[in-house]
């Protein structure tokens, strides 16, 4: 595996880490993004045609089935367009549900340039989801990025920048029963390089993002957040070691620095530091087995002292089965520390676990099962939320251009404790609910 594909892919984040988790489990491509630790250090999907070392039903490349884009010159135009069709029963995300049709949009375009040592890209996407029975619950997402490598030598070094447009909705974790979606945004800026030395690698990296959020209302009544307004700075040094091809061993430390630019009066400044350490392996065996593996230790210490500290042992690990050549089975498991939107328990620990299987029925019929379970334990012992999904789906690929899909996907939310959401707007998080959401998309791509 080369340099250049051993790189990190610097995507940006979805709305929360559960969606993160979640969509990493189905496969699913929303249009607010989240990268895990996993994915930032140890390559993800491997690609292929066949059977080969490493390669899932899901990263397997079908020639046949898929798109080839728009070349012009040494760049490679990519557009999609996604168009979705189904119902979902609980909108609001409460304890007696409200459903409504949904019609969804989700269209994309990128263009890749590949010229020597040079790569690049660049891209726009924009997700509208529309709830006509449900007035002012539609909202759009949107987000955009570029980036690129250069190859110095056996060394890579890459620049990325990312804006994302974003929306809390009422169904989400660390909310409370908002009255609609509620609008934020990320700007990110990463910058990496990769030093090669025979077997061994160091790559350092900085990334610097801006955190701005909009204020809402709860049952009519003003929700302010803008107090979680923020800039943070990720330094990271990650160490490698390549046992073989494809059985790498990895070591990253890794550490954030968060300054908040409003202060909410009468509570402690949220400033922290995060420090992270983290030893893991992305191991290969055969066409049957991948084990990829972070585990380590992460401390959080806030500048006002009248706020307790936070350390947690955090890990991510996946382990991938793939019985034959046409079935893969994914185990996830992720615990790590989040922010929160309390600005009196400033964070919580989130404990995450699933599973996913994926079944070429068919060269171009591919079945997909899911399940994740979530724990959110709020700092100081003032609150817990649970997620429960369960998902299946069916993807047609009816030819380079065209592929149909339909999905069916239950969520269970519960909450328990004072779960204060904010003394100053006197808010907790939403209570329990359960969901179930059935989709029909067509995807349309060149």
């Amino acid at each position: 595996m080369s340099a250049k594909n051993r790189l990190p892919s610097f995507c940006g984040r979805r709305s929360t880490a559960v969606a993160a988790f979640v969509a990493g489990l189905t496969g699913a491509v929303p249009a607010a993004h989240a990268q895990r630790l996993l994915d930032q250090y140890i390559t993800n999907d491997i690609p292929g045609i066949g059977v080969e070392p490493g390669v899932t039903v899901a990263s397997r490349q079908r020639p046949e089935y898929d798109s080839l884009g728009i070349r012009v010159g040494e760049v490679t135009i990519r557009p999609e367009l996604r168009e979705t069709l189904g119902y979902e029963d609980n909108v609001l995300g409460g304890s007696k549900a409200k459903g409504s049709v949904l019609v969804g949009t989700n269209a994309r375009v990128r263009a890749d340039y590949d010229h020597s040592d040079t790569t690049g890209y660049a891209q726009l996407t924009g997700d509208d989801n529309r709830y006509p029975q449900q007035d002012g619950q539609s909202y759009t997402n949107w987000t955009a990025g570029i980036g690129a490598t250069h190859q110095f030598g056996r060394d890579t070094g890459l620049v990325a920048y990312e804006h994302l447009s974003l929306n809390q909705t009422l169904r989400d974790l660390d909310v409370p029963n908002l009255d609609r979606a509620l609008p934020y945004r990320v700007d990110t800026v990463r910058l990496g390089y990769r030093a090669m030395f025979s077997r061994v690698f160091i790559q350092p990296t900085l990334g610097v993002s801006n955190y701005e959020f909009d204020n809402g209302t709860v049952n009519g009544k003003q929700y302010l957040q803008t107090y979680r307004n923020r800039i943070t700075v990720d330094p990271a040094v990650t160490l490698g070691y390549e046992l073989a091809p494809q059985r790498n061993l990895v070591v990253v430390v890794r550490d954030t620095v968060a300054s908040y630019r409003n202060q909410v009066l009468g509570s402690p400044k949220r400033d922290f530091n995060d420090v992270t350490v983290l030893a893991g392996l992305d191991f290969v065996e055969g066409s049957l087995w991948r084990y990829r593996l972070l585990a380590g230790y992460e401390s959080r210490t806030f500048t006002d002292r009248r706020i307790k500290s936070i350390q947690s042992p955090v890990v991510e690990a996946q382990v991938i089965w793939n019985p034959t050549g046409l079935t893969t089975v994914t185990a996830s498991a992720t615990r790590h520390i989040q922010d929160s939107a309390d600005e009196t328990t400033v964070g919580f620990t989130e404990t995450a676990v699933g599973l996913r299987v994926d079944h070429e029925l068919l060269r171009n019929v591919i079945l997909q099962a899911n399940g994740a379970y979530l724990i959110d334990d709020y700092n100081k012992g003032q609150g817990h939320q649970e997620l429960f999904t369960l998902g299946t789906g069916a993807t047609w690929l009816m030819n380079r251009n065209m592929r149909l899909v339909g999905t069916y996907d239950f969520t269970q939310r519960t909450s328990s404790g004072t779960g204060n959401l904010g003394v100053i707007t006197n808010q907790v998080f939403g209570s329990g609910y359960t969901d179930n959401r059935f989709l029909v998309q067509l995807r349309l791509a060149l």
